[in-house]
Parts: C-alpha cells; structure tokens; sequence
C-alpha cells in the first residue's frame, strides 16, 4: 500500500485487527466495569491510516456490530458505559473514514510532485547514447518515493579527443539551488571534456566552478556548497579506465560474473572545498577488459537499506550477475536494490553503466 509515499510493513494490515480482537476479549474476560472499548476505538482509527477504504470500512462495521452484541448479550444499554463505547466507535469510525480519504488524496498530490520532480531532473539528465565510440552505454534516475523535491544526482557522458569520459556526482541539498548547481557542473563538464587533456585538469576546473557558486550562496552556507563526483575516462581502443574520485562512492567492475568495488586509494575532497588545501591525488588506472562493465552508482544505492537497516552492497549483489549489455547490467543493479529495500526509496537513484 502507497499512499504517501510510503510502504507499511506487510503485517501492518493486522494491526487493527489484532486491537479488534484484543478488545473482545477484554470484554469478554473482565468484569464489566472494565471496558475493552478504547481499544476498538483506536482499532478504527488505526485502520483509516493503514488500510484501504474498503477494509476500514469493514473494519468498522465490524466493531460496531460487535461492540452491539456485546451490549445486548450483557443485558442491553442500560449501563451507560456500553452505550458511550457505542458512540466512541460511531465518532471513531467517520474520523477514520475521513482519515482515510485525507490520506490518499495527500498521497495522489504526493504522486504528481513526485513525477514533475523526477521530469525536471531526466530533462537535465538525457539518456546518453546507447553507443560511444565503441562502448555500450547506459543509465537511470529514480527520485526518491519519500521526497518531492529535486534532488542533485547528475551524470554525464562525452566522447572526448582523450576517450569516452563519464561524470557522475551527487550535490548537497534538494530542490532549485540544487537544480542550479547540477546545470553549472554539467554545463561545465561538457565545455571542459572537450578542451582539457587530464582528469586532473577536468577535475580541477570543475572544482573552480563549483566553489564560485557556493561562494555565491552566502557566507553561512559557502561551505556547505559541494559535491561529490567521480570522474572516468575510456581511452579510445584501449582496454584500460581510469578515475578520479571526489568524495563519492567508487564505481562496481563486473567481469566474468565476478565483481568488485574500484575506491580510490586516497580520495580527493568534495568538488567545491578546495579552499582547504588539498592537493588533487592522482588517477589511478585499472583494467577493464571486453565483455566487462562499469557501474557508477550514487549514495541512493550505496546507503539503501532493507527493513532490518543493513545497507545494500553493490559488490556482494553483483557477484555472479550477467552484464550482456550497459542496459542489463543498469537493470540488474536496480532490481537488486528494489528486492532489497522492498521498492522502497528514501534517496534518489542514478546508475550508469559503460560495457566493453
């Protein structure tokens, strides 16, 4: 059940039925001073937030019907008690009616945000092109199911005079400022793939551009103004990628059906807080022989979790999947990941794949 944008627990549907009868049998096991009506009461209310309009509706037909019984099998209202738990279950069954009705309509509005937030971010983020020179190539974004607001999940491909590079980043905060970065860096990523010979030189003018515009947000908020991102690059007829790593996690290689997580040995600060001083490691270079694949993933994948908190782990799932094509590998990840969380997300999800 969705609707507002969250999933309950399978067993959660039980809830108000177990108050139900837990209820009965207050009032049938104790003395008839002692009322399990409360119970009933907060049944009906539980069930116009959990279940659907008909089973709260059943539901409260159900205890009052049941609440009636009790009251004749015990000699009629003339007791007043029984005649207020009547009332409470009468008052308690519209709100929950009510409830319920709020609920879906706030969860459709939900719905609808949920859908302009994740268009305005696919139209920043196109699909790249199935093929680059050479290489299979795909990629996904999925807003997250609690949020409606635009997150800052970006990528980028772009067939260089150097190679195929690819850029994936994550920036801090949701919504228009975050919009905003996400077209300077991307705009910025395109104008300098095509100039710069190095990841380095790539990296550190990105680097420039991010920390104008944090020092644009204000003196409270220059030094929250950043973003973490990896950057790649496929030689052209080479066998090899190298990256360059900000901050962000490091991408999964899949080959033979056997896969491992590539992080940086010495990761460089987020995009944006050069002002620290660091200097930019190195890349570094790893195989990436034909028939593997590359996904690059962000922190929406990384830091899922199922319902007992454990968080996903993209190596461990990857082991023994079959990467035919980019397109395979993106879809293999993501079903992965919906098994795991049971389709729920609470982060945005980008994931993009390069094949050989």
């Amino acid at each position: 059940m969705d609707r507002i944008g969250q999933r309950w627990p399978a067993y959660s549907g039980a809830v108000p039925w177990a108050l139900l009868v837990l209820g009965i049998v207050m009032d049938l096991a104790t003395p008839t001073e002692v009322s399990g009506g409360p119970l009933m009461v907060l049944a009906c209310v539980a069930a116009g937030v959990i279940m659907s309009f008909r089973g709260t509706v059943r539901l409260v037909v159900a205890a009052f019907v049941i609440e009636l019984l009790t009251g004749l099998s015990q000699g009629g209202f003339g007791d007043h008690q029984e005649t207020i738990d009547l009332v409470y279950i009468v008052v308690a069954g519209l709100v929950a009616l009510d409830l319920d009705r709020l609920l879906f309509r706030y969860g459709k509005r939900i719905s609808a945000v949920r859908t302009v937030a994740e268009s305005v971010q696919l139209a920043l983020l196109p699909d790249p092109p199935v093929r680059l020179a050479g290489y299979d190539i795909a990629a996904s974004y999925r807003a997250a199911q609690t949020e409606a607001r635009i997150g800052g999940d970006l990528y980028a491909v772009h067939d260089s005079p150097w190679g195929v590079r690819v850029f994936i980043g994550d920036v801090r905060g949701k919504g228009m400022g975050a919009v905003s970065t996400v077209a300077l860096l991307l705009g910025a990523f395109r104008e300098a793939a095509e100039d710069v010979p190095t990841l380095e030189a790539l990296g550190a003018r990105l680097d420039r551009r991010m920390s104008r515009e944090a020092a644009g947000l204000g003196e409270e908020l220059e030094l929250e103004g950043f973003a973490t991102a990896v950057l790649a690059e496929f030689p052209h007829g080479g066998r090899a990628v190298r990256l360059l790593n900000f901050g962000h996690p490091g991408p999964y290689l899949v080959a033979d059906r056997h896969a491992r997580a590539l992080d940086a040995e010495v990761p460089n600060l987020p995009l944006g807080m050069s002002g620290f001083g660091q200097e930019v490691s190195p890349h570094q270079e790893h195989p990436f022989p034909p028939g593997s694949s590359l996904l690059f993933v962000t922190d929406g994948v990384t830091e899922a979790r199922n319902s007992e908190g454990a968080f996903f782990d993209p190596a461990r799932e990857l082991e023994g999947m079959s990467c035919s094509s980019a397109r395979a590998a993106v879809a293999g990840l993501l079903t992965r990941v919906d098994a795991w969380t049971n389709g729920v997300s609470t982060d945005d999800r980008a994931v993009l794949a390069v094949a050989h």
